[in-house]
């Protein structure tokens, strides 16, 4: 068994999910976890636009 593998958000207007919306709240969570745009990707730390944790 290896060790946890990174999680990359799609990128482009490709669907990987039912419809838009759906496709949108996949593609933040994605981004928090993915080691390219996510500042903390294995804390899963999580900032609002008050620099508060969600």
């Amino acid at each position: 068994m290896s060790g946890p593998r990174p999680v990359r958000a799609p990128r482009g207007s490709a669907l990987t999910a039912l419809g838009w919306q759906q496709e949108a709240a996949l593609r933040m969570l994605q981004n928090n976890l993915d080691p390219e745009v996510a500042e903390h990707p294995d804390k899963l730390v999580v900032y609002g636009g008050t620099g508060k944790a969600a």
